[in-house]
C-alpha cells in the first residue's frame, strides 16, 4: 500500500487550496443496478463464521484505520420508477466545509441529505460537522481536545469519537436536539472509535491499545459488544466502516502480504470483495440496496472512489479535476459524499457531497 485516504495521529498543516464547485459528467448505468438491487441484500454468502462474544487473541502492530445499529426494516423492492431514475443518473459535486481547512471529509449522508463529517482547523485541531441544504455547522463534544463525526442514520443520530486529552471515546450526536450519548469504552483499549450506525442503533468501530486492536459491533438492545475478524486476515487488521439496516457490515482488512481487501459480514459470515483491477480495495459502507461505496487504488496506487455490488456491478467515481477521490458515505437514494484532493497523497483534502440530478 502507498497512500490511503486516512487521518494520521500526527497531521501536518498544509496551505489551503481554493474552494471550488463542479458538476460531474459521471453516469451510473442502471443496466446492472436494477437487477442486482433486489438480490444484493440476500446474496452475501458465507465464507466461515468469524464473530464471537469474547475478545480475540490479537498480536502484532496495527495501522490506524481510515475512518472510517434491532430489527432491520423491510427491504425496498426495485420498480420501474427506480429503474428509470438510475438510467438517467448523473452526479453534481459540491465542495463543502471551511475553505481554510487543509483536511476535511464528509463521512456520512442519510436519506434526507443530512451530511456529517470532520475537518482540521488552522491549528491542526479536528472538529466534527453537520451539513444540510447548504448550511454548515461545527460540532464539538463539550470540553474535548478534538472531535470527529463519521456516519449518520436516518433518524439523524451521528456516531464518532472525541479525545479528552489522553483517550478516545465513542459518542453519538443527535443532530436535531444537540444531545450527546456515549458508548462504553472497551476495557483495556484507550482509543475507542465509532464509524457507522444504522437506524436501529447498531454500530461498528475499532478499539486500539499500544499493542493491539479489536473490531466491534455494538448491540443497543443487549448493550453488548461482539467482535469481528475476517478469517485469514492479518492479525487484528479487520476494520469495519459501516453497516446497513440489515446489519450487513462493510469494511476492509489486510492479508498476510499486507494487501488491502474489502469484506461484507453478516451474522458471522464473510464475503470478500475486491474492486476490478484494484491493487487495494477499501469499502467504507453499504446501503440498504446492497451498494458498497469506498476507495480503490489502481496499478499506480492512484485513489478513486467507487460504487459496487458483490454481484458484479462496479462504477468508478472521480471528483472532477481531482487527483484522488474517496467515496465515504452513501444513502439509499444513491447520493454520496467523501473527500477529494488535487494531490495523489490526499495531503490537502476537501469534503464533497454529490447529489443525483
Amino acid at each position: 500500500m502507498r497512500e490511503r485516504f486516512a487521518i494520521s495521529q500526527s497531521v501536518t498543516h498544509i496551505t489551503r487550496i481554493p474552494h471550488s464547485e463542479g458538476q460531474a459528467g459521471i453516469v451510473v448505468s442502471a443496466h446492472s443496478l436494477t437487477v442486482v438491487f433486489t438480490l444484493c441484500a440476500l446474496a452475501m454468502s458465507a465464507a466461515m463464521p468469524g464473530r464471537s462474544q469474547t475478545s480475540p487473541v490479537i498480536e502484532g502492530p496495527h495501522r490506524l484505520p481510515h475512518a472510517s445499529p434491532i430489527e432491520p426494516s423491510a427491504k425496498p423492492a426495485a420498480d420501474e420508477a427506480r429503474a428509470a431514475d438510475l438510467a438517467a443518473l448523473h452526479y453534481k459535486f459540491i465542495t463543502i466545509g471551511p475553505e481554510s481547512s487543509p483536511y476535511a471529509v464528509a463521512d456520512g449522508i442519510n436519506n434526507s441529505g443530512l451530511v456529517t463529517g470532520y475537518y482540521e482547523d488552522a491549528d491542526s485541531v479536528f472538529h466534527g460537522f453537520v451539513w444540510h441544504d447548504g448550511q454548515f455547522k461545527t460540532v464539538d463534544y463539550p470540553g474535548a481536545a478534538y472531535t470527529l463525526l463519521y456516519g449518520v442514520n436516518n433518524p439523524g443520530l451521528a456516531i464518532g469519537y472525541y479525545n479528552d486529552g489522553t483517550a478516545d471515546h465513542v459518542v453519538t450526536y443527535a443532530v436535531r436536539s444537540g444531545a450527546w450519548g456515549k458508548l462504553p469504552d472497551m476495557p483495556g483499549y484507550p482509543l475507542n472509535q465509532g464509524y457507522g450506525i444504522n437506524d436501529a442503533g447498531f454500530a461498528v468501530g475499532n478499539a486500539f491499545s499500544s499493542t493491539a486492536a479489536v473490531a466491534w459491533e455494538w448491540d443497543p438492545f443487549r448493550r453488548t459488544y461482539s467482535y469481528l475478524a475476517v478469517p485469514g486476515a492479518a492479525a487484528y487488521s479487520t476494520s469495519p466502516s459501516g453497516l446497513n439496516d440489515f446489519n450487513q457490515v462493510a469494511g476492509y482488512y489486510t492479508d498476510a502480504d499486507g494487501n488491502y481487501h474489502g469484506f461484507i459480514e453478516r451474522g458471522g459470515h464473510y464475503t470478500i470483495y475486491n474492486a476490478p483491477g484494484a491493487t487495494e480495495t477499501y469499502p467504507d459502507g453499504i446501503n440498504d440496496w446492497g451498494v458498497l461505496q469506498g476507495q480503490w487504488d489502481d496499478a499506480n496506487y492512484n485513489a478513486h472512489g467507487f460504487l459496487a455490488t458483490v454481484l458484479g456491478y462496479f462504477q468508478s467515481v472521480d471528483c472532477p479535476g481531482s487527483a484522488a477521490t474517496a467515496v465515504v458515505g452513501i444513502n439509499d437514494k444513491l447520493a454520496i459524499c467523501g473527500g477529494y484532493s488535487q494531490n495523489p497523497d490526499f495531503s490537502i483534502t476537501k469534503a464533497f457531497v454529490a447529489m443525483p440530478e
